[in-house]
């Protein structure tokens, strides 16, 4: 399973060379992406402004009545989509969106308000999420506005950040490249090479500090058979960052594909030390466990996933297998329950077959 970096993320004064990313073959004429203004205010946004927030003088109500405008009960509200990324003004029309989306709007919003406003990026452990095959790694980035007499953290998402994490604040080519990174990947998620090619091309060229484009494009050409491209991005990834376990783990995917058994023996204390924290490498082992009716091994690989993250159905689904193909009946009832409780709602008629056939495949004595 590939890593692909999605934000639901300053720039250093490292140089990197050749900044261009190769072209993907076989895909008929290059997609050409239009430019786009992350951060413009639309009309709306603007009479939204004029009809309660510019009338006040003062900066610090200004930011108390914008701060709150975006509250359950505020004059906008938003509600949290993670999988939406848009730029201001469309999540000001829709109220609705990721991260990124508020983020641009609420930049957006308070400066044309006259505040002081920037992107925050909040460095948290690593969190991964998953879509089919493919491993999600999720970065955060909420809002910092300031009046003369006070600072706000605007953060719409109810992620629970610990104070000791890390921020730093970055600048707008460096947001507008993870908006452009966000569309290239759920056109990747999607399948659509061509149009991921294109918008991780655009975020680069915006910003080519910014590790994840790299990262998202090596998977783009491992799925066009691009292998040799493949290499090239990922080692330009971790020239970038050399600590970047996403490039890491695919560099190495890549060299085992190739057969180059020696590059990929250099790289496979640091991806086995990175996969272990991993809860979707983890589910992958106790796969490959149940295969081999090796039951213990696949609990114990479960537990040890599920602490590391305990609010995906897929994690709980398989526990629930396991357990009743070990006889722990009224456990498996359970673990399938939550996986029904964490479940999108297309998935839960596969979540209420009998269990006859939910683990037909997986059936073997124990």
């Amino acid at each position: 399973m590939l890593a692909v970096s999605l934000i639901l993320s300053s720039c250093t004064s490292l140089q990197v060379t050749k900044l261009t990313p190769p072209p993907l073959l076989n895909s008929g004429p290059k997609l050409k992406i239009a430019d786009v203004d992350v951060l413009a205010v639309s009309p709306a946004m603007e009479e939204f402004l004029e009809r309660y927030i510019l009338d006040y003088a003062d900066k610090h109500t200004r930011l108390y009545l914008l701060a709150n405008s975006v509250t359950s009960n505020g004059l906008l509200g938003f509600d949290y989509d993670e999988g939406l990324t848009l730029t201001a003004s469309e999540a000001f029309q829709s109220r609705t969106g990721n991260c990124m989306g508020f983020a641009n709007m609420m930049v957006a919003l308070a400066r044309r308000a006259g505040l002081k406003a920037s992107y925050q990026e909040v460095l948290r452990r690593p969190e991964w999420s998953s879509y089919e095959d493919t491993v999600l790694l999720i970065k955060h980035v909420n809002v910092i506005v300031e009046s003369p007499r006070y600072t706000y953290v605007l953060d719409v998402s109810g992620i629970k950040i610990d104070p000791a994490m890390r921020r730093r604040v970055i600048g707008d080519d460096y947001a507008k490249a993870l908006y452009l990174n966000n569309i290239g990947a759920v056109a990747l998620l999607d399948d659509d090479l061509p149009t991921a090619h294109a918008y991780l091309s655009s975020a680069i060229a915006v910003e080519p500090m910014l590790t994840d484009p790299w990262v998202n494009m090596g998977v783009v050409f491992g799925r066009n058979e691009q292998l040799a491209d493949a290499v090239t991005v990922y080692n330009k990834a971790l020239e970038i960052d050399n600590s970047s376990q996403s490039a890491m783990s695919n560099l190495y995917e890549v060299y085992l594909e190739q057969e180059d058994l020696e590059s990929a023996e250099i790289l496979q204390a640091k991806v086995d030390k990175y996969r272990r924290s991993n809860p979707y490498h983890l589910l992958s082992l106790s796969e490959e466990a149940l295969e081999q009716a090796r039951f213990k091994d696949s609990l114990r690989l479960l537990k040890k996933a599920i602490r590391k993250k305990d609010d995906d159905h897929l994690l709980y689904f398989a526990m629930a297998k396991t357990q009743y193909l070990t006889g722990e009946y009224a456990a498996a009832e359970d673990s399938l329950t939550r996986a029904r409780e964490l479940a999108p709602a297309n998935m839960l008629a596969e979540y209420n077959r009998p269990w006859v056939e939910l683990v037909a495949k997986d059936q073997k004595n124990p």
